[in-house]
């Protein structure tokens, strides 16, 4: 009697299996990002991928890092629930770090190069320029901590859905509220959101991540419905260029996230060649590891070389750049640890 074997479908949790891998890849594209940008600040002309990056894919990394940053902490918080505590590890996680960067860069940049003063220092550290004059140089910093701010409210908005299509009306609900306060902001005071859409057009692919999240921690397969989503994106970001700034963002989201997704099922379909599999994992996980030191380090260095005349948008620049941030991103984890475990030791034993 013949067997009927059928095709196992696809499962969100793909996703978990290889967060660290899809991390360590974003991380990559924004230094990428970033070249490309530097490319055309300072006008330097090339084709091909450079103009591909530029056009379609540009800082939309961003939004898969945060997608995943959504998505790790509905796991988080389902693992332990306690807010005070998920408060006090997230915050311990991100502020030190910044701080250890942030406080020797502004100085510099504040005190020393720019000399404008104090007052400029600590208006750069505490993110009051990045509203009045759109200074960026850290902006995730302030972005992560309000998601992380927000966060249990969105778990509890999206946990408690009494079905899937309840699950789904409330992601609406979130993008549409969003969206909403972006275009209100956009249409009463278009300086102020010139300075802060950089952020303000990301909170959405934050609510998306906690809500793919649990359909992961639940091991719910990958509908038809959600690769015909992602197919769509492909089709949209045919329209980006030259668009209004909000659909440019969010196509652009869309896509990046697609390609997480999908990057995470052809890893799962190259486990048959294990080799090749466990090396080019081991790779990536790598720089998702030291995602949030890298991004640190490269923003500073990334700074005080252009300031210096050292623009990143010539190869051999960026090569000096990457390597002395990688450099300092261990140097950076290691004093976080160090700090950590010395003044919270709680939360240094929970990692």
């Amino acid at each position: 009697m013949k067997t009927i074997t059928t095709k196992k479908k696809n499962t969100w949790d793909i996703i978990s299996d290889y967060r660290g891998v899809l991390m360590g890849i974003s991380i990559i594209c924004i230094i990428v990002f970033h070249y490309v940008e530097d490319c055309g600040i300072y006008h330097v002309h090339k084709n091909g991928w450079v103009e591909f990056f530029r056009n379609y894919i540009t800082s939309s990394s961003v939004d898969g890092f945060l997608f995943l940053s959504g998505f790790g902490l509905y796991y988080a918080m389902k693992k332990h629930p306690d807010i005070s505590q998920f408060y006090k590890r997230r915050f311990t996680k991100i502020l030190i770090p910044y701080f250890l960067v942030s406080i020797p860069a502004l100085c510099w940049n504040d005190l020393f190069f720019e000399k404008t003063g104090i007052k400029a220092f600590f208006s750069d550290i505490f993110f009051y320029s990045f509203f009045t004059r759109g200074m960026a140089w850290f902006w995730y910093i302030l972005l992560i901590c309000f998601c992380y701010l927000i966060f249990p409210f969105i778990f509890r908005i999206l946990d408690k859905a009494p079905d899937e299509e309840s699950e789904q009306m409330r992601l609406i609900n979130l993008f549409t509220f969003f969206t909403m306060i972006a275009i209100v902001i956009q249409l009463s005071n278009k300086g102020f959101f010139s300075n802060i859409n950089l952020a303000l057009l990301r909170i959405p692919f934050f609510c998306l991540g906690c809500f793919i999240g649990k359909y992961s921690y639940e091991k719910r397969p990958i509908s038809y419905g959600a690769y015909g989503l992602m197919l769509l994106s492909l089709f949209a970001i045919q329209f980006r260029k030259g668009s209004k700034i909000i659909f440019a963002r969010y196509s652009a989201a869309f896509l990046n996230i697609s390609a997480c997704i999908l990057i995470a099922i052809l890893f799962g379909k190259l486990k048959r060649f294990e080799k090749l599999h466990n090396c080019i994992k081991k790779f990536f996980e790598w720089f998702g590891k030291y995602s949030l030191e890298l991004y640190l380090t490269h923003v500073t260095v990334r700074g005080i070389m252009r300031d210096y005349g050292y623009h990143t948008c010539y190869g051999r620049y960026e090569l000096i750049m990457v390597a002395i941030s990688i450099v300092l991103a261990l140097i950076l984890n290691r004093l976080t640890n160090l700090i950590t475990k010395i003044h919270i030791p709680a939360i240094h034993h929970a990692k």
